[in-house]
Parts: C-alpha cells; structure tokens; sequence
C-alpha cells in the first residue's frame, strides 16, 4: 500500500485580529480540506517534544519516523547540506541571517527585518564576499545559500555546538540586540563577531542589510540506516532538502519563481508521480509558514484557499486508493509575532476510514476530536495498513 504524508508547513494558528478573531484556517474557504476531514480520522498530534527546539527541523523529523533527541544536532548542519556544502564531522556549522537593525548603536538597536528586507540573492553574495574577507578569517567561513541565508562553518569546532544558544531571529522581531547577547564567554567570541560584521556591512553597504544574526548551531548528525522502501521527499526548502540528504533519501525540488498558483499546479503533478512511482512520500508546502513570519495573516488565510484549491482537491481526485496517509501542520506558527509554537497541532489520518467527528479542518474542530498523538504513535498509525 502506498503511504505518503503532506506537511502543511506553520498553517496552524491563533486567532487573529485583522481577520475578526478568527485563525487563517477558520476564516479560509476549503472544501477540499473540509470533505477531507469528514472521511479522516482527525486530532492533534505533539511534533515536538519538551526540551526540544520549536521549529520545523525536530518537528519534520519526528512526522519523518525519526527521534529528534538521536539525530538532531542543530538546524545548520541540515541546512548546510540542502545547500550541497559538504558536511565534515568534527566541524560546527551556525545558521546566519542577514538581517536589518534599527537604531544608531549596536547593543540598544531592534531587530527590524529577519532577512534584511527580502534581500535577493545577488543582492547579498557581494556582503558575503566582504564578510570573509574582513571579519570571517580561517577557522571560520561563511557560506552564501541563498537571499538572506548563510552558513558560518567552523573547522574543528563540532563540539561546542550545544554550547551555543542563539535566539533564532524570526523569534525575536522588534527585540534589542542587548536582550539577546547574553552568555559565557564562548557565546561572547561569537557575539564578538556579529558586532564587527555589523560595523563593516554599516560602514560598506547599499543594501538595507547591517547586520548578521546567527542561530542553529550544530554538528553532524548520524540518521543510521534509511528505511527500507523506496522514499522521497518533495521539498524547496534547503532545511527540507537536508534532511533528505542527510537521511539518504530522494529529494524532488521545484521552482517557485512563477507564482504560487502555478507552482501548486506543478506540486500536484510531482506528487501524484511520487507517490505512483516510490513507496513514500513525503510532501512538503512552506509558504503558509513564510507569511506567518512575515506577520501577514490575511495573505495567509489567502494561500490556505490557493493550497485548497489548487493542490489539495486536484491531488485527492486524481490518487489512487487504497493509501495510507496523514495530512498535518508541522507546528503552529503564529502570524502575529512570527514565532513558532509547540502546542499539540491539527492533522487528519487518511485512508483508515471516518472517525464521525463533525467540523473541519481547523485548529478547534481537530482539537475537539478528542484524540492527541505523539509523532511516533501517529507515524506508527500510517505504517499499520
């Protein structure tokens, strides 16, 4: 039997005031993901457990079948990988944003943009290039992924990893930057370090992008053996992509340059291969995400209906039965203040018959279903048929 699972990435919520109360979910036309639950098993699921990260990479690892407290070591070595930087054990790898700060000295500036304004990819390649040459010298080297995404590798330096805890900068929007570099004095070497970087991008720069911001640390993961089976992950994301690296998995990345409608078209068409042509899938839509860290819940309640519309009732229609699969949110992002949050969140297990539970898919209705599932017992449920 075919299995596949569709990830949502951060559609969960909370109820919002631009949308009179209520969350994107509820104030989204789905009636594709309404009849979904009507014949769904659904209920809320804990993705992440205490003392992890809150944040896409433990929560898709655990939905993946893989315990989190084995195999994550931080979220740039994952990262890293997705971006085709060969990962070294022994090494320490930080995520880095470039980001823009408000205000005239460093220490009492606010965070004001967590990707320095939408910087785009030629935009910033130029800063990284500065940034090796007069604040990133041997053992340290900042790798350019993609807009305002980088990866700060240091040679030999794997073991201090868990020693390094960065407040990741989408967390912590409109915060000063004292609030945020408190710590021992290897924490201290690094913050050192993001003051410079600021100095050189302020003195040198004609993009809106002043600063770095690093989050994420971690080292190299050991994912063991992949599961037997043929397995794919359909991903954009380079966290997404990394994990299928690292986990020995296939990966099917699509553009996203030709608009969001067009690309949901494309995502139906590469998912109803996958899953005809591997025996898992693993099918993954970041958008919902991005706009909740962009603090826009309206244009999110938006991409709801287009997920709907353009993906979720062509998919369902054109899948071959019998499957065993599972639709949910990775974990709850919040389009008010752009952080994550770890509550149990919504999902429907499909293709094992209909709990009876009335409503839809919302954040309440699967709440009300009574049922609440680790990641494990969830996963464990998809792989019984």
């Amino acid at each position: 039997m075919k299995q596949f699972t569709i990830v949502l990435d951060g559609i969960a919520d909370r109820p919002q005031e631009k949308l009179g109360g209520k969350t994107p979910m509820e104030a989204a036309r789905t009636p594709g993901l309404d009849a979904l639950f009507a014949s769904s098993i659904p209920g809320t699921v804990r993705t992440i457990r205490p003392g992890l990260e809150v944040g896409s990479a433990v929560a898709n690892l655990s939905l993946l079948g893989y315990d989190p407290a084995k195999t994550y070591k931080g979220r740039a070595v994952i990262e890293a990988a997705g971006a085709g930087i060969p990962v070294k054990p022994g090494n320490l790898y930080i995520r880095c944003n470039l980001v823009t700060l408000a205000g005239d000295e460093y220490e009492t500036s606010t965070l004001e943009s967590y990707n320095a304004h939408d910087i785009e990819t030629d935009e910033a390649a130029p800063l990284v290039e500065l940034l090796n040459k007069e604040v990133f010298h041997p053992p340290f080297r900042l790798h350019h992924t993609d807009t305002f995404r980088t990866i700060l590798e240091v040679e030999g330096a794997g073991d201090i990893a868990e020693r390094l805890k960065f407040m990741p900068a989408h967390d912590m929007i409109g915060g000063m930057v004292r609030d945020y570099t408190k710590g021992d004095d290897v924490m201290q070497q690094y913050f050192a370090l993001m003051r410079k970087a600021h100095e050189v991008l302020k003195a040198d720069n004609s993009t809106r992008a002043n600063g770095v911001w690093f989050w994420g640390a971690s080292s190299a993961p050991d994912f063991g053996t992949p599961p037997p089976g043929r397995r794919v992950v359909l991903a954009e994301t380079s966290l997404m992509r990394g994990i299928a690296a690292l986990a020995g998995l296939d990966c099917i990345t699509l553009p996203e340059d030709s608009g969001f409608e067009a690309f949901l078209k494309e995502k139906t068409k590469t998912a109803l291969k996958a899953v005809e042509e591997y025996d898992y899938a693993y099918i993954h839509i970041q958008k919902l995400d991005d706009l909740s860290h962009e603090l826009k819940p309206v244009e999110k309640s938006a991409a709801i209906e287009l997920i709907d519309e353009h993906f979720i009732r062509p998919f369902f229609e054109q899948v071959k039965e019998p499957y065993s699969a599972f639709l949910v949110s990775d974990h709850y992002t919040f389009s008010d203040s752009g952080g994550h949050g770890g509550e149990p969140a919504p999902f429907m297990l499909l293709g094992h018959g209909s709990a009876g539970v009335p409503g839809r898919y919302t954040e309440q209705d699967c709440r009300n279903a009574g049922l609440v599932l680790t990641a494990e017992e969830l996963v464990a449920r998809q792989r019984s048929l």
